[in-house]
C-alpha cells in the first residue's frame, strides 16, 4: 500500500506485516486515602527507591531518595521495618521485582505505609498509580512522598494527588512522543531502528552485508518462490545449512514467516506500519520479494486438507497446562477433521525432545485425567469429621456472607466519613466495631480443608456430567501444569495450584501418588 505524506509531499510505503493498534486506558476512580502524619509512633513503615538507567547518568543516586525517606520517618518516629529498591528500572512498568515483593508485602500487611522520594520513583503511568493508591488503601496501607505535601483526608488533597499523578504521565508521554519522532525521523532518512536481520551485520556505523548469510536469504526466498516449499521446509533448509538466526536458535516455522515478509531484504527501512528506501544495499529484489508474496497470499486462500464442511470443533480443555514430561514445554493444539490432538512441537521451535512429534487424541488424554481426579479419596479418619462438617456447613456460609456485608459496610462508612456525614471520632469507633466483629467471624482451617476435600472427591463424577466450557475452567482452576508421557502414553505427574496444593497433599495415601517440592508423580504400573 502507498500513499502521498501530507506534509513532505514524498511517498511512504506501508508494511503489511507490521500493523499496531493504539488503545488509550481510561483514568480509574481513587478511592478516599489518609494522611501519614495521623500515623502514630511506632507505625512499621518502608521505604522505596528507584533509578533507571536515565536518572543514574545525572546523578539521582538511590542513596539520597533513602535518607531522605529515613529522614522523613524519624520526625514522626515511625518504624523502619523494610527496604525495597529497584536500580535500573523505569517508572513505567509495574512489573519491577523490589515494587512487585512490596505490593505482595502490603497485602499480607506487614506495614502500614511506603515512603518514596517523590511520586514518580513509584509510578509514572497515572492508572498504575491510581489502582495501586486504590488498592494499598483497600489494605490500610498508605503511601507517602518525603518531598511533596500529601494529604488525601480531603478532596483539596485527592485533586492535588490527581494533578501530580497526571504530570508524571504527561512526562512518560513527552519522552515517548519524542523517541517516536525520533525514530520516525532516522527511518526517513533510512537508518534501520533497532538490530539487522539475518544476512547483515552492523560495522560501526555502516550495515554490511554477510555473503555466507546473503547466499541462504537469497536461495530460501527462490526456493519459496517456486510455490513447492512451505514455512517449515524453509526452516528445515537453513537448519541443514548449519545457520543459526541472530539470536542463536535454530531456525522454526515461526521465525521463517517473520523472515520470509520483511522488507528490509529488498532496501526497505520500516517504523511501526510504514516503509522508507534505506542506505542499506539490498539482498533480493522487490521482484522476488513480490513473488514471495503472491505465493504466500495465494496459501493464505488454499483451503486447507482438514478445514472440511462438516469439521468437528474440540474443546481443547488442556490447553496452555498439558506439558511433555521430557522438554516440560506446554503441548500445542492440532484439528483434524474427526479428532482433536496435542502434539508436541519442539522441532517446529527449533529445540530438542526425546518425543518430538509425539501426539495424543485429546478424548484419551482427557479422560485420563477425568480418572486421575475420580482416584482422589478423602482420609478414612476424615470421615467422622465430615458428617460434622455436613451439618455445620450452613453456619459457614453465613459466617462468609455475614464478612462479605461487613465489608460492604465498611466501604459505606468510609464514604459517608469523606463526605461530611461522620466525625472522624464517630468513624473510628464505627469502624473499629465493624472490624472487631469481622476478626470474630472465624472458620477454622481444617473446616475449609475438609469442604475443599468433599469438593474435589466429587469432582471426578461430576466432570463427566459438566459442558466442556465447565469442564475446561474446572481444570484450569485445580492445574497449573500437566505432564504426559508419550513413550508410556499417559500422564505421568502434575503441579496444582497453590490453592489446592494441600487437598492434593490429602489424597497422597489413597493414590499411591508421590509428592516433591508442590510436584506430584503418578506411579504407573
Amino acid at each position: 500500500m502507498t500513499c502521498l505524506s501530507a506534509k513532505e509531499n514524498d511517498t511512504v510505503d506501508y508494511s503489511s506485516r507490521r500493523k499496531r493498534s493504539l488503545h488509550r486506558k481510561r483514568l480509574m476512580d481513587v478511592d478516599k486515602g489518609g494522611n501519614p502524619d495521623q500515623l502514630p509512633p511506632g507505625t512499621p513503615v518502608v521505604i522505596y527507591s528507584r533509578v533507571s538507567s536515565e536518572d543514574q547518568i545525572h546523578g539521582y543516586s538511590l542513596e539520597s531518595q533513602v535518607n531522605a525517606c529515613k529522614s522523613f520517618a524519624a520526625q514522626r518516629k515511625w518504624e523502619i521495618v523494610g527496604y525495597y529498591s529497584d536500580p535500573g528500572f523505569s517508572g513505567k512498568d509495574d512489573q519491577r521485582p523490589a515494587f512487585s515483593r512490596m505490593i505482595a508485602d502490603a497485602r499480607e500487611g506487614y506495614f502500614k505505609a511506603i515512603l518514596f522520594h517523590k511520586l514518580d520513583r513509584f509510578s509514572r503511568n497515572i492508572e498504575n498509580t491510581l489502582r495501586y493508591f486504590r488498592d494499598l488503601n483497600a489494605c490500610e496501607v498508605l503511601i507517602a512522598s518525603v518531598t511533596e505535601d500529601f494529604d488525601f483526608t480531603t478532596a483539596q488533597g485527592r485533586l492535588v494527588f490527581r494533578m501530580m499523578a497526571l504530570f508524571a504521565q504527561w512526562y512518560l508521554e513527552n519522552l515517548s512522543a519524542e523517541v517516536v519522532k525520533s525514530k520516525m525521523a532516522m527511518a526517513r532518512h533510512g537508518i534501520q531502528n533497532g538490530p539487522v536481520p539475518f544476512g547483515y551485520i552492523k560495522n560501526q556505523k555502516q550495515i554490511v552485508i554477510v555473503e555466507e548469510e546473503a547466499r541462504l536469504v537469497q536461495n530460501a526466498y527462490e526456493l519459496y518462490a517456486t510455490g513447492k516449499y512451505t514455512d517449515q521446509m524453509i526452516a528445515d533448509f537453513l537448519n541443514q545449512s548449519g545457520s543459526l538466526t541472530h539470536k542463536g536458535n535454530r531456525w522454526t516455522k515461526d521465525t521463517v514467516t517473520d523472515f520470509l515478509q520483511n522488507e528490509f531484504y529488498y532496501g526497505m527501512v520500516a517504523y511501526r506500519d510504514q516503509l522508507w528506501p534505506g542506505r542499506h544495499p539490498a539482498i533480493i529484489s522487490r521482484e522476488l520479494f513480490e513473488g514471495v508474496k503472491a505465493i504466500r497470499a495465494g496459501h493464505a486462500r488454499r483451503p486447507r486438507s482438514h478445514m472440511g464442511i462438516n469439521k468437528v470443533v474440540h474443546a481443547n480443555l488442556l490447553r496452555g497446562i498439558v506439558c511433555c514430561s521430557h522438554c516440560r514445554q506446554p503441548l500445542r493444539i492440532q484439528s483434524t477433521r474427526h479428532y482433536g490432538y496435542y502434539q508436541e512441537t519442539s522441532r517446529y521451535r527449533g529445540r530438542d525432545c526425546l518425543q518430538s512429534n509425539g501426539r495424543v487424541r485429546m478424548d484419551i488424554l482427557d479422560q485420563q485425567v477425568f480418572d486421575l481426579l475420580k482416584s482422589v479419596q478423602v482420609p478414612g479418619e476424615w470421615q467422622v469429621e465430615i458428617q460434622g462438617m455436613l451439618q455445620d456447613m450452613d453456619v459457614v456460609r453465613q459466617v462468609k456472607i455475614r464478612k462479605l456485608e461487613i465489608d460492604e459496610e465498611l466501604r459505606r462508612v468510609a464514604r459517608a466519613y469523606a463526605d461530611g456525614g461522620y466525625s472522624e471520632a464517630s468513624y473510628e469507633r464505627r469502624r473499629s466495631r465493624l472490624i472487631s466483629e469481622k476478626n470474630l467471624l472465624t472458620i477454622p482451617d481444617d473446616m475449609e480443608a475438609l469442604e475443599l476435600d468433599v469438593s474435589l472427591e466429587m469432582l471426578g463424577d461430576y466432570l463427566e456430567e459438566a459442558n466442556d466450557d465447565e469442564r475446561k475452567q474446572i481444570l484450569h482452576l485445580l492445574f497449573e501444569s500437566i505432564y504426559y508421557d508419550f513413550d508410556r502414553q499417559c500422564v505421568v505427574g502434575f503441579k496444582p495450584q497453590t490453592e489446592f496444593a494441600n487437598v492434593f497433599h490429602s489424597a497422597v495415601s489413597s493414590t499411591g501418588w508421590v509428592e516433591s517440592e508442590g510436584m506430584f508423580t503418578v506411579l504407573v504400573d
